[in-house]
């Protein structure tokens, strides 16, 4: 997810084949997350591990800088995802990152900022 992010949105003249190459391994990793999600609140069991923390990290960026609307595609990874916002001391990563924000090159100049988790 990070390289196809990055190129996706912060780099101009990217390659649309290698996009679609990341968007097609993301996708299959999606729907091995989504079908795990589907009955459990969190990826190991009932509470937050380190698991859901490291997996969440780049889907917790705004929606449009990642390309996926998660609610709509993704029901059971939105939910969890909101379960995570939920915990105490919870901060989204534009939250933790303050400061300047690269240039976009996706069309989107001004960027919606509302991360994914906000939605």
């Amino acid at each position: 997810m990070a390289a196809y992010r990055f190129m996706r949105t912060f780099s101009e003249g990217t390659d649309r084949v290698v996009l679609g190459y990341f968007r097609r391994r993301i996708d299959d990793f999606l729907g091995i997350l989504e079908n795990r999600l589907r009955d459990r609140r969190f990826v190991v069991g009932a509470d937050v591990t380190v698991a859901d923390i490291s997996m969440c990290a780049y889907l917790s960026y705004p929606e449009d800088e990642i390309g996926y609307d998660l609610a709509r595609s993704y029901q059971h990874i939105r939910s969890w995802l909101d379960r995570l916002a939920a915990v105490p001391g919870w901060q989204g990563p534009y939250d933790l990152l303050p400061g300047q924000r690269l240039p976009r090159f996706d069309g989107n100049p001004s960027g919606n900022l509302k991360a994914s988790w906000q939605v």
